[in-house]
């Protein structure tokens, strides 16, 4: 790996990591869904030139679309209105075990004993924060708060999973073109959900600080999305797959870290004992994966 390739790749772990306290915060203000909308559209209109409608491909990318630009951000983002970001950050990471159960159950994939107690100590984890409440002896109703949103945040990651099965069965798209249509996909279906199931979108949008929520859009349209997911890519293209599998692993120890800094997230014992049982599982899982498989299939897609 030359320096460019690992201050890149370091980059890509850092924009990731601080997206999720740029979600806390904006989640905070706007309501969830509606921000992950703006932040589609932002997407979709930069993206707009390289939308290339390929006949008989379209349907898996739609179906795909719903999954990897829509369901998932409407699900990942309402579960951290809930939930501490650093709890966010290691729930998301159940996409791996996710996406390796659904390669077993569809694509007739055969696990081993390692994966399997790799997804069990990974699931087990998340289990550990979502079922025990705020650390410190907190209220009732805060650690149903917390249980809720880490289980918004796991069911987004099973909707990137699935969404990662089915866009994997065209090989048609360039990256830049499937994230085109996934923004346009989501930019329509998240703005319809948040007319429907939120409200006071306008209010919200008139009372939040300008300057922290436009920076906050651009943030996760630019950085997240644009930036991150290109330098992945481009990553890809150049190394070998066990150098940036981790980045799935250092993404979320930054994204804790800074949760912990800047917003204050609590890091108590049960925090480190399910975020180190999630990390463990979910690195059990990805390097076998990527041993066994030894193609860009063993990665998951990029998560925020």
């Amino acid at each position: 790996m030359s320096l460019r390739e690992f201050l890149i790749l370091f980059m890509v772990c850092v924009v990731w990591g601080l997206h999720f306290v740029v979600i806390k915060l904006a989640v905070g203000v706007l309501p969830p869904i509606f921000y992950a909308g703006i932040r589609m559209v932002l997407v979709a209109l930069i993206l707009s030139p390289f939308l290339t409608w390929r006949k008989g491909e379209m349907g898996l990318v739609i179906l795909g679309g719903f999954c990897l630009g829509a369901f998932n951000y409407a699900l990942m983002f309402s579960g951290m209105k809930f939930a501490p970001a650093s709890a966010a950050a290691i729930a998301i990471e159940l996409n791996v075990p996710f996406s390796t159960v659904l390669a077993v159950l569809f694509l007739g994939d055969r696990p081993g004993w390692r994966r399997i107690f790799g997804i069990t100590l990974a699931f087990a984890g998340v289990a550990v924060i979502a079922l025990g409440g705020a650390e410190g002896g907190g209220a009732e109703m805060e650690t149903a708060r917390i249980g809720l949103g880490v289980g918004l945040v796991a069911a987004g990651a099973f909707s990137e999973a699935v969404g990662a099965v089915i866009v994997k069965r065209t090989n048609a798209f360039k990256p830049h073109e499937l994230l085109a249509w996934f923004a346009l996909i989501g930019a329509g279906a998240l703005m319809t959900m948040s007319f429907l199931f939120e409200e006071g979108q306008g209010a919200a949008w008139a009372a939040a600080d300008r300057t922290m929520i436009v920076g906050a859009i651009i943030y996760s349209a630019l950085g997240a999305s644009l930036i991150g997911h290109t330098a992945y890519y481009w990553l890809l293209q150049r190394l070998p797959i066990s150098m940036v599998a981790p980045t799935v692993l250092f993404t979320t120890v930054i994204a804790i870290t800074a949760s912990v800094l800047l917003l204050g997230d609590p890091f108590g014992p049960r925090m480190a004992v399910g975020g180190l049982m999630t990390l463990a599982g979910v690195a059990v899982v990805l390097f076998r994966n990527v041993k066994k498989k030894g193609n860009t299939d063993a990665l998951p897609e990029p998560q925020v």
